[in-house]
């Protein structure tokens, strides 16, 4: 009797082991504000530029992941935009003599919820932009559930991730918020291996979804599945 259930046992972890990884992954998004007078197509005219990411208490250490998936977003999309990586917005910045201005402009933002103009404008001035991206990450969780096991053997298991991201577009020339969204996203996958979703397969899938407002629905960012 424990043969046979130990012979199911294997067959059904070879079985499940070929299959590979099996992914859901919803999302959902909301448009905070949109200026009346703001054009998307005007960020296709000039370069815009992506700040470090703002992140929740704990999540600092996704501050430069986030950015980047975002700049990547943006340069995938149906009609891509010029964007300046956030290294090259960093080392410009720094090597105009910005740096500690920049930061000091991000942790006013905490409190305040206001990126300074005078700061924004030195930014574009030094970039030659008009317009600045301003991403954040305010939760990202990862946990797993177990979905069959046989004498402690965990055979199948679904990890589940979590992540909620926002983003701005501030006007440099006036100082204003021209365009905000956020959105939420959960993948779940299915494997009988501990595979890791890659944290930025999750937020390029958000971008996505998050940016389609920026453009006609016939010339939204293809969804990458």
């Amino acid at each position: 009797m424990y043969y046979r259930l130990a012979l199911t046992v294997m067959c059904t972890f070879t079985m499940t082991s070929c299959i590979g990884v099996f992914k859901q992954w919803g999302d959902e998004a909301s448009i905070a504000w949109k200026a009346p007078t703001f054009d998307p197509r005007a960020l296709e005219r000039q370069p815009v530029v992506v700040l470090n990411a703002l992140t929740g208490m704990g999540l600092e250490g996704y501050r430069h992941q986030v950015s980047q998936s975002l700049f990547l977003t943006l340069t995938k999309v149906k009609n891509p935009l010029s964007v300046l990586s956030p290294q090259e917005t960093i080392g410009q910045l720094n090597r105009s003599g910005l740096g500690k201005e920049v930061s000091s402009m991000t942790s006013d933002y905490f409190t305040s919820g206001i990126l300074d103009r005078d700061t924004l404008r030195k930014i574009c001035q030094t970039l030659e932009c008009q317009y600045v991206f301003q991403p954040g990450l305010a939760a990202f969780r990862q946990y797993m559930e177990d979905r069959l096991r046989f004498f402690g053997l965990r055979v199948l298991q679904t990890r589940v991730t979590t992540l909620r991201l926002s983003l701005q577009i501030w006007d440099a020339h006036t100082g204003e918020i021209v365009w905000e969204s956020s959105g939420e996203g959960t993948m779940a996958a299915e494997d009988v291996r501990d595979v890791m979703i890659p944290f930025e397969d999750i937020t390029q899938k958000l971008w996505i979804k998050i940016l389609s407002d920026l453009w006609p629905q016939d010339e939204s960012p293809p969804d990458e599945s």
